[in-house]
């Protein structure tokens, strides 16, 4: 009696799903990633609802690539529509949830020489696309790297210029204090000052002891009209010249100390020096 059974040879030649189409119906089917793509609502259709996750998470797990592009080209070769201008959302009638068995009913399409010609030059295209990309983020990375290498040297010569300037400061204070253990040194502090005080008095005593008319006279007239009678202040003149030339000479000598200790060649004793040393006092 004939049931019209098929033989175990027909089984056996009977083809399934390629193994795309397989791995695609798997990663559809994961529920653990269903934030990323999943099923619709019907069950017959399902949605990338992350590309760019989809890209980089599922598709290395089941393919040898991330590229979501030629993920897209490869369900075009068997038949799926994208449903959906606003998202990515793929459907084909054998393609449904729950029935497995039906996806050795996807062939993929045939494409002529011209299809053909098409996609590979689309994907030259891409991987000169690739291409470029990698090449700007070589030069990209090169000239951080450059920019970092400048941060660094400038970084390292502030620190330098920033340990100089202590240094120097800190050979000033000890200077100044070992000149200002010297009874001498503050004596001369004293003196100058001091002649400052008398200086400014005697000016003003001039000033205040002659009228202005009187002292506009004074200034124009030569020094014999006057000579008798105001000897005295050119005198003073003549003490100021000379106390200027003990002071410039004091100073010298301060600066071949510091030579000889090796301390700042050069260096004059300025007169913030002698206000900190009016402090010390």
């Amino acid at each position: 009696m004939d049931y019209n059974l098929p033989t175990p040879l027909e089984v056996l030649g009977e083809t399934g799903p390629t193994p795309f189409i397989t791995k695609a119906y798997n990663i559809v089917e994961d529920s653990s990633t269903n934030n990323i793509v999943s099923w619709s609502r019907d069950n017959n259709s399902f949605i990338v609802w992350e590309p760019e996750t989809f890209a980089l998470i599922c598709l290395p797990i089941y393919f040898k690539h991330n590229n979501f592009s030629s993920f897209v080209r490869q369900l075009n070769t068997y038949g799926f529509k994208k449903i959906d201008t606003e998202r990515w959302e793929f459907a084909n009638e054998y393609f449904l949830r729950g029935q497995k068995q039906l996806l050795k009913n996807i062939k993929r399409r045939k494409t002529s020489s011209q299809t053909e010609m098409l996609e590979k030059f689309g994907l030259e295209r891409e991987i000169q696309g690739m291409r470029r990309d990698k090449a700007a983020l070589v030069i990209e990375l090169a000239r951080l790297r450059q920019k970092q290498e400048s941060v660094k040297t400038y970084l390292r010569f502030m620190e330098e210029k920033l340990i100089i300037t202590e240094r120097k400061q800190q050979m000033m204070m000890d200077f100044l204090l070992k000149k200002v253990q010297k009874p001498s040194f503050l004596e001369n502090i004293k003196k100058r000052k001091q002649q400052e005080i008398e200086n400014l008095e005697q000016s003003e005593e001039m000033t205040s002891s002659h009228g202005v008319e009187d002292y506009e006279t004074f200034v124009k007239a030569e020094p014999e009209e006057y000579g008798d009678q105001f000897g005295g202040v050119f005198g003073n003149v003549d003490e100021l010249h000379i106390a200027s030339m003990e002071d410039q000479r004091q100073d010298d000598r301060v600066q071949r100390e510091m030579n000889s200790e090796g301390i700042w060649k050069a260096y004059v004793l300025s007169d913030e020096m002698c206000i900190l040393g009016e402090h010390l006092l």
